[in-house]
């Protein structure tokens, strides 16, 4: 159908059953290419949610220091007052029945995934101030002031210098009726 002989023996074809024109090819080869851009695309968003990022630690640390704020170190009825005992306990690492909390590494207390670091700290409100220190007869001190029977409020890894990407949540909060400020640093 789609080709003829001449007189001389020759096959000549029909105009409409030519091969491959430059347009086709121009066609074929955008679908292909925007096929191959768009899986390069797709598939790291694939993957994404078996990767931790950025994302994953912001969500931990506010859901840590809202943990602690409003019940491991609270009681539910009053979110951020801590309660003293239950959070000098938490910070020397101690296990009290009528606290929140068992004597398990920070982790294991907030479930936390093992591979992420976290560390709790009280300080004051001001940025230029540190950690802060409970003294059994004064209460809460700078950590310059304290001495070696006294209670650091800092707890879990310390942070090193070579770790950029760390998320921090904070909270104020009341401890012995002051306001200090709970940090929740995760990296």
């Amino acid at each position: 159908m789609g080709s003829k002989s001449d007189s001389k023996g020759f096959i000549t074809r029909r105009r409409g059953s030519r091969g491959q024109t430059t347009l086709d090819f121009a066609i074929g080869m955008s679908i292909f290419l925007a096929v191959v851009v768009f899986i390069f695309l797709f598939i790291p968003g694939i993957l994404s949610p078996f990767e931790q990022g950025g994302q994953a630690d912001t969500a931990s640390t506010n859901r840590v220091a809202d943990q602690l704020a409003k019940g491991a170190l609270a009681s539910p009825s009053e979110p951020f007052v801590l309660d003293r005992y239950c959070t000098v306990e938490f910070f020397a690492n101690g296990s009290q029945d009528q606290c929140l909390y068992d004597n398990e590494t920070v982790e294991q207390q907030l479930g936390l995934d093992r591979f992420q670091s976290v560390n709790i700290t009280i300080g004051t409100n001001s940025s230029t101030a540190g950690t802060l220190c409970w003294k059994q007869d004064v209460g809460l001190v700078e950590r310059s002031n304290c001495n070696t029977g006294d209670t650091l409020l800092a707890r879990g890894d310390p942070r090193s210098e070579s770790t950029d990407d760390s998320v921090t949540s904070q909270r104020v909060v009341s401890l012995d009726r002051e306001d200090v400020t709970l940090y929740v640093r995760m990296w």
